[in-house]
């Protein structure tokens, strides 16, 4: 029923998408940004673009012909490192990543299908966007080789409780945001019966992984990784994909 409401809102914002995606190439405009495209630096990651499906919490295309995960290089390479940490530890495992650079005008589309609902803090306000609309956010997880995902206890976009993988406000102290925390938080839920234990398992080893590149997740999302600085500093730092 959710996924149905989201989707008919969304229907609202449709044409909006529709007239960027026929004006604008977002791969362009991405290279145009200076952003590469991570599977440049290693092919070995493999992306399946939430946004370019239905599969995703708004359950519209919203990318279009996009199918490449762009980000700021040095945030790519802190994938890459990650992929390696990953790959050797378990060689039959592989980073799958979900969203990577969001163009503004897509972030502004998909906060329009939650606001004033429940979820609005879930996505980023559109005015000035958040870290995917600076290409220094990554939604991820785990898979097999034949791109089959671990079990994390929710799917990606699952904007529920369940999702978390931390109990209090995110800041820029690295203290609130390390293993020890997220660990404690993720096996907390799993006692709850919330997620299982094997999910449980998954979810920690990927915020391992991830800290150990020097990313950390976002507190509600386990899927969402990005660096420990403020969001002013990310928009000091980095440039809006304004397209």
């Amino acid at each position: 029923m959710l996924r149905f409401i989201f989707t008919c809102i969304a229907l609202l914002s449709i044409p909006q998408i529709v007239d960027a995606q026929g004006s604008v190439d977002f791969d362009t405009k991405m290279r145009e940004y200076g952003l590469v495209d991570i599977q440049t630096l290693n092919p070995e990651i493999m992306v399946e673009l939430k946004y370019s499906t239905t599969d995703n919490f708004v359950g519209e295309d919203m990318y279009g012909e996009l199918n490449k995960a762009y980000f700021v290089q040095d945030f790519a390479l802190k994938i890459v490192d990650a992929q390696r940490i990953l790959k050797e530890k378990y060689p039959q495992y592989t980073l799958l990543i979900y969203d990577a650079a969001r163009p503004i005008s897509v972030q502004r589309a998909m906060r329009r299908v939650v606001e004033g609902t429940e979820f609005e803090n879930f996505v980023a306000d559109g005015t000035r966007g958040g870290r995917h609309n600076y290409g220094v956010a990554v939604d991820l997880t785990i898979a097999t080789l034949d791109g089959t995902p671990l079990d994390m206890g929710t799917d990606f976009d699952a904007l529920t409780d369940a999702s978390a993988v931390k109990g209090t406000p995110d800041n820029s102290d690295i203290k609130t945001r390390t293993i020890s925390v997220f660990s404690s938080y993720i096996n907390g839920l799993a006692k709850r019966g919330v997620i299982s234990y094997e999910a449980a398992a998954n979810r920690i080893l990927l915020m391992e992984v991830m800290c150990e590149a020097g990313l950390v997740p976002y507190r509600r999302e386990w899927w969402h990784f990005e660096e420990i600085i403020s969001i002013a500093s990310t928009r000091e730092r980095y440039q809006l994909l304004d397209f």
